[in-house]
């Protein structure tokens, strides 16, 4: 037999449950943010990023809403367009109507 006797080091993780748990659903924590700049170097690239999809969200939805399909009483599953004249569409619902729409006459 050998006497030696081996250690092995377990890290393990000890976490108070009265620092992260809440006590109702409406208790909110304040988390903190650090403005140092030199720990994030990537925000002005991430804020130019938002502030540019953010504009482009806002001119996709700055067009005029001009009308409604409403007639399905279900969703539309496809729909389907003419090749011969652009104001004819075609629509299918999941519950199997299936309408054909003439957007000139609107």
């Amino acid at each position: 037999f050998c006497n030696s006797i081996n250690m092995v080091k377990v890290k393990t993780i000890c976490r108070n449950p009265a620092k992260y748990t809440r006590e109702t659903a409406n208790d909110i924590y304040r988390v903190s943010k650090n403005t140092n700049s030199q720990l994030h170097p990537l925000q002005k690239a991430r804020e130019y990023k938002r502030a540019l999809n953010a504009a482009k969200m806002e001119k996709i939805f700055a067009k005029p809403f001009i009308k409604a399909l409403d007639r399905h009483t279900d969703s539309i599953q496809c729909m389907a367009r003419s090749n011969e004249d652009l104001t004819t569409i075609l629509t299918g619902s999941c519950n199997g109507e299936i309408i054909l729409w003439n957007l000139a006459t609107f």
